[in-house]
């Protein structure tokens, strides 16, 4: 599912805490992958940890297309209901990322309940909604 012009957060703003972190190099994806595992585990006690795994795969692909194709400063965003975990990584390009381009987005696209992208006000989204149950 691919969407630039209509986006909806695919989680219910009630019960879900978001947070969001900058993105520089490389060197910043272990400690990516803490703050992810951090704030689900904080929110969410007792998650199977394949679910776990399974976001950080997500933000891995998501993060290192941001890094690899993105332009200027990268922000990932994080938000966590009870049933899904919201991946967005936000660069400043206008350039769409391309789900035939390589295997990381069709790894992202088989791992997730869904993800898409949206291109505004000078910067692009790709987002990912991972089932945590």
């Amino acid at each position: 599912m691919t969407s630039d012009d209509r986006y909806e957060s695919p989680l219910t703003a009630q019960a879900a805490v978001h947070c969001d972190m900058s993105l520089t190099d490389r060197d910043d994806l272990p400690q990516a992958h803490q703050w992810t595992r951090a704030v689900l585990e904080g929110q969410l006690p007792g998650i199977d940890q394949d679910r776990v795994v399974d976001v950080l795969l997500v933000l891995d692909e998501l993060a290192s297309n941001a890094l690899l194709h993105g332009a200027g400063r990268r922000r990932i965003g994080l938000t966590v209901d009870e049933e899904h975990a919201l991946l967005e990584v936000v660069d400043e390009s206008t350039r769409p990322a391309i789900p035939d381009g390589g295997l990381g987005l069709q790894l992202v696209k088989s791992v997730s309940a869904g993800w898409g992208q949206r291109v505004r006000d000078g910067r692009k989204t790709v987002w990912a909604r991972v089932a945590l149950s």
